[in-house]
């Protein structure tokens, strides 16, 4: 009986496990199974779905930010510049033709490995306005994101909406873009 038990108990933990995980992809759209060395760019605002790794963004079929200062602002009103390097999201979107309309009628949001995203959809005109402002980055301050990464969305506070702290859009472990028709 005590063997029947503990057959009964494991095969509980297991289905726990795979029902947790489950629920994780379902509604967190957290995939732990996904590469974490790739993104996707994908959604209904998009005429096809990309997947690139970190040596095609940085073959230099895109456009390169080197060392540019961002200036960050969080939602403690707390400000601060850091230095990144990276390539310019809207250089990938325009390369890549992922977009049939006018940016102006679509948005976009960021998401990491770990389930966050970005707090709401941004217009994607953001991006056509300030294709420098808004980048993928691979390196703070001259240190490779390999810890906290490997690419980071960044955006500078200049290019925020009024009432939103580009802090919140800085996601690290960034895997996914989404991009949709408002």
């Amino acid at each position: 009986m005590e063997t029947r038990n503990f057959y009964i108990i494991v095969a509980s933990v297991i289905i726990g496990l795979v029902v947790f995980w489950l629920m994780m992809i379902a509604f967190l759209e957290f995939n732990p199974f996904e590469d974490p060395n790739k993104i996707t760019i994908d959604g209904n605002g998009t005429s096809s779905t990309v997947k690139l790794s970190i040596s095609e963004l940085t073959s230099g079929k895109y456009d390169l930010v080197e060392d540019k200062t961002f200036h960050i602002k969080n939602s403690f009103e707390t400000e601060y510049d850091v230095v990144y390097s990276g390539i310019s999201l809207w250089s990938i979107i325009e390369e890549e033709n992922l977009i049939s309309q006018s940016a102006s009628g679509l948005e976009f949001r960021f998401y990491a490995r770990d389930g966050y995203s970005s707090p709401k959809f941004l217009n994607l005109s953001i991006l056509e306005a300030n294709s420098d402002l808004v980048i993928l980055a691979f390196e703070e301050n001259g240190v490779p994101l390999s810890v906290d990464g490997p690419l980071r969305a960044v955006m500078d506070q200049s290019t925020m909406p009024e009432g939103e702290y580009s802090s919140q859009y800085s996601v690290q472990k960034l895997t996914r873009i989404s991009i949709r028709i408002t």
